[in-house]
């Protein structure tokens, strides 16, 4: 790679050339973002969670603790990352405007840096960034509001380009090198967590199949091998902070003493539950064709995704379902890459060493490897393999085996434009395939492999064309089968069902375009001078295509209009740390309930916009959980016993108010709160349009909020008799024993208003507590926030203090500016012994930060490297790529008979 110009002075041409394309192309994929009152849209990060005090930014490095959701839980420090980085330092709005198309960018970048180190003139290198940064897998996941995954796979990018670079002389810059990708790695693993960690495997493998098909001796493959090891160290230093967090999480999710109930089926549960968004093998055809099946289950114009991915195994043929992602990679891209495979195949076609063979083979292995584990369930291989193994059994979703699998499609691309630059662009290309020349003259000097790649090419672009004619003439049958699938409105169907057939006659006219482009390639029309018009070519072709692909996954919000106020939601964000909020089972989800269509419209305002962005943006604390896949030991032994009663679990968690049909009021006084009548009415109300209304979008969940009405279906119940978040009791059980303490909370002699439950050894209560007539023990919040909450309180006689929030160990408490212990109250909450009198108690969320200070230190490190690394090269001359001992490297295409 040439970083350097002849006067050794670093050149930023290159670079500057390859920052404006990508600017100039997300810049219009993502126009919207500079528009006000726009931002992307986000399903795992949207703005209201971005914007809750939960994770304030940067006081988030220090540690987080979600209040939020359920009775809270230990959300760890935000990562020493990219991602947590660019949220300090943007805001929540500007984050959620420029996160997208700032993470493919980095990508994009990344893949440039490591082409240019594959060999790579920088055209081509540009339209390999290209690629990577508008691949739909990862453009996809981004525009999902996972751009953590664009971001790990940049990190892998320049850990390849670090470990490409050719050893120098000096030791300790080789050395520097595989330390600074480790850290590259690591960061990946920071960012993308199990997505991470399954590229670095991928990576290593790649890094082995160099090391031991392009040296000479056993010696040097082991030499250059070693480097891994440095890589490891590093990576595993770098991904301190996340390691921790995991092991913390395990802790946590040991549970008390209590004992998990085993079930028989759970096996069978969890595995259907780990592998069910697994990629049907007739979908991976979405590699090439993207909207095959569809995009969003909310794309508009027939684009409804009619796949299997993420259907519930219990329910095949029907149930919910979502695509999670795009699967396509370019036709242009996969083309090239099947061309560098077909060409790798004859040694005497001189365009690739027989290490590079070696190496593109083996990259076909890893590829093949990688689908056949994204068919997860659809095939027996996951289950026998990577489900058994310890760490990764645990990871969920096999379709995270496309991410190393659209890598390795991004790599192969590479070699297929290393094996173009070396035959048909370079200068001595002209020699071989001269572009004045006619058709018929070229043909007379291609080789056999030229002539059967030709064949091949414009068979398969015949019969993409006789593809789509069958497919279209089949329209009716397809459109029983989305119906089938279930769309059962035989209009939606078809509409889908045109779109479908649309999309393949897209990719029949692409593959057309980009094999007669690869024709033109090869026939030397941009050979030698005219080498640059064949890498725009290139480009433009592939990014047409790519933008034409991308643009239905880029989704904008109007957060002012979304994250609109109304009555109820004020009632609930004005004291919400008093009070938590829940909906009766079936409200939080309407998914597979026989409900009338208000509720079930209701239903999904309340689970989809309430709790996963109204609740968040203005802080209301609700019992209800959008997601919680895998909860931990204790919660489930809780909720298993006290969940079962409503009442009580309501009672004991603190949830006050209930949002539901206006009816539910009598069935919660008499079946729930069994005739003690603690409901009661708050307000009335139904669901309307925000203004402006308009027709078109009347019935998106997003328009609609609710309207107080006086006899409106709808109501915000009050429940009196849930405990306050914090109370001081005079009297108290001491029980150990988990088992015992859950037993004794849902018996129905236990009144949780005037005892509590303490597993910890501490003295009994006092005998002044039956006989004082002092008066009544009183507790006041002085402040509170998400880390930090001061109460002050008074008691004639010794008590304890409950505070209706989740223990963890990572909480501390004062009481008076003195040092206290925190007790597990009620088998899952804290609590704290008080003496007798006043007092000012302070509880203080300060988890570990030494996983975060070994990450930041390997940060700083990182960055001296980096200006060490970029420092050598820049006065150091590179070569293209690094083959050392390689003596069969091809320097120039060859004549061949």
């Amino acid at each position: 790679m040439n970083y350097a110009s002849k006067d050794g002075t670093c050149a930023g041409k290159s670079l500057a050339w390859v920052a404006a394309v990508l600017l100039v192309i997300l810049g219009f994929l993502f126009s919207r973002s500079f528009q006000t009152g726009l931002v992307h849209f986000s399903n795992d990060g949207p703005l209201g969670n971005l914007s809750s005090k939960a994770i304030e930014m940067p006081s988030g490095f220090s540690g987080i603790w979600t209040d939020l959701h359920w009775i809270g839980s230990h959300g760890g420090t935000a990562p020493i990352s990219i991602t947590w980085s660019l949220l300090s330092i943007l805001g929540p709005v500007k984050f959620a405007k420029c996160y997208p198309p700032i993470s493919l960018f980095i990508l994009g970048l990344a893949a440039w840096t490591f082409f240019r180190t594959l060999g790579l003139k920088n055209g081509l290198a540009v339209v390999g960034a290209i690629a990577a940064a508008l691949n739909s897998n990862f453009l996809s996941n981004t525009a999902w509001g996972l751009g953590t995954r664009s971001l790990t796979l940049a990190m892998m990018f320049f850990a390849l380009a670090l470990l490409s670079l050719r050893p120098t002389e000096k030791w300790w810059i080789n050395w520097f090198r595989a330390i600074l990708a480790g850290f590259c790695v690591g960061m990946g693993v920071i960012e993308g967590a199990d997505n991470g960690a399954i590229l670095s495997v991928f990576v290593a493998a790649f890094v082995i199949a160099r090391a031991y098909f392009e040296e000479p001796t056993l010696a040097a493959r082991a030499r250059r091998g070693s480097r891994l090891v440095w890589v490891v160290l590093a990576a595993a230093i770098m991904a301190t902070q996340s390691f921790s967090s995991v092991i913390q999480g395990k802790i946590l999710s040991s549970g008390t003493a209590a004992t998990a109930k085993v079930d028989p089926q759970a096996a069978k549960r969890d595995y259907d539950f780990s592998t069910q968004w697994s990629l049907p093998p007739v979908e991976t055809l979405r590699v090439i064709i993207p909207g095959l099946f569809g995009y969003r289950m909310d794309t508009p114009d027939g684009g409804y995704y009619w796949g299997r991915v993420g259907e519930a195994p219990s329910a095949p043929g029907g149930g919910t379902r979502m695509s999670g992602a795009g699967e396509y990679a370019g036709v242009l891209v996969v083309l090239v890459a099947f061309w560098a495979v077909f060409a790798s195949t004859r040694k005497s076609y001189g365009v690739y060493s027989d290490a590079e063979r070696y190496v593109i083979w083996s990259l076909v292995g890893m590829g093949v490897v990688a689908v056949l584990l994204a068919w997860g369930r659809y095939t027996g291989l996951y289950e026998q393999t990577m489900y058994k193994l310890p760490y990764f059994s645990s990871i969920r979703n096999p379709i995270k085996y496309m991410h190393p699998c659209h890598m390795i499609l991004m790599i192969l691309f590479g070699y297929g434009l290393l094996g173009f630059s070396r035959r048909y662009l370079a200068g001595g290309a002209t020699k071989l395939v001269p572009g004045n020349g006619t058709i018929k003259s070229w043909w007379a000097k291609a080789v056999p492999l030229e002539k059967r790649w030709v064949y091949g090419s414009f068979a398969a672009g015949a019969l993409a064309v006789l593809s789509f004619l069958v497919y279209s003439g089949s329209r009716a049958g397809l459109e029983k089968r989305i119906f089938n699938a279930g769309f059962p409105d035989t209009t939606f169907a078809a509409e889908i069902a045109r779109f479908s057939v649309n999309e393949v006659g897209l990719f029949a006219l692409f593959l057309l375009l980009s094999v007669g482009l690869v024709f033109l390639v090869m026939r030397g029309v941009f050979a030698g001078s005219r080498a640059h018009w064949g890498a725009i070519a290139l480009g433009l072709l592939l990014t047409v295509d790519l933008v034409r692909a991308s643009t239905p996954w880029i989704i904008y919000w109007n957060y002012s209009q979304k994250y609109a106020s109304n009555p109820i939601l004020d009632i609930l964000r004005a004291k919400p740390y008093e009070g938590r909020v829940v909906a009766p089972p079936g409200m939080a989800s309407a998914q597979g309930m026989q409900l009338s269509d208000l509720t079930r419209r209701f239903a999904e305002l309340y689970a989809i916009e309430w709790v996963q962005h109204h609740f968040q943006d203005y802080d209301i604390q609700s019992i209800d959980v959008s997601q919680d896949p895998r909860p931990p030991v204790d919660k489930q032994n809780y909720t298993s016993v006290v969940g079962v009663d409503l009442g009580r679990y309501w009672e004991l968690t603190n949830t006050r108010w209930v949002l539901g049909l206006a009816g539910y009021l009598q069935a919660l006084n008499t079946q729930i709160d069994k005739g003690k009548n603690r409901f009661r009415l708050a307000a009335l109300f139904d669901i309307g349009v925000k203004p402006p209304p308009r027709a078109e979008t009347r019935f998106q969940l997003e328009y609609l909020t609710a309207v107080p009405t006086s006899n409106g279906p709808l109501a915000l119940i009050e429940f009196t008799g849930a405990l306050p978040r914090a109370k001081l009791y005079p009297h108290w059980f001491v029980m150990t024993n988990g088992d015992e303490a859950l037993k004794k909370l849902v018996d129905p002699a236990f009144d949780p208003a005037t005892a509590v439950v303490v597993s910890d050894n501490i003295p009994p209560p006092s005998p002044a507590a039956d006989t004082t007539n002092a008066a009544p023990a009183t507790v006041d919040f002085t402040s509170y926030a998400p880390k930090r909450i001061e109460l002050k309180t008074s008691a004639a006689v010794p008590t304890v203090l409950l505070l209706n929030d989740r223990f963890d160990p990572a909480w501390q408490a004062t009481i008076d500016g003195q040092p206290a212990k925190i007790l597990r109250a009620n088998y899952i909450m804290r609590g704290v012994q008080l003496p007798a009198g006043q007092h000012n108690v302070v509880f203080t969320f300060r988890p570990s930060l030494t996983g975060m200070k070994v990450t930041l230190a390997a940060v700083g490190f990182a960055l001296l490297l980096c200006g060490v690394v970029l420092f050598s090269l820049c006065k150091t001359e590179e070569p293209a790529a690094s083959n050392e001992g390689n003596k069969s490297k091809p320097e120039g295409p060859k004549p061949k008979a």
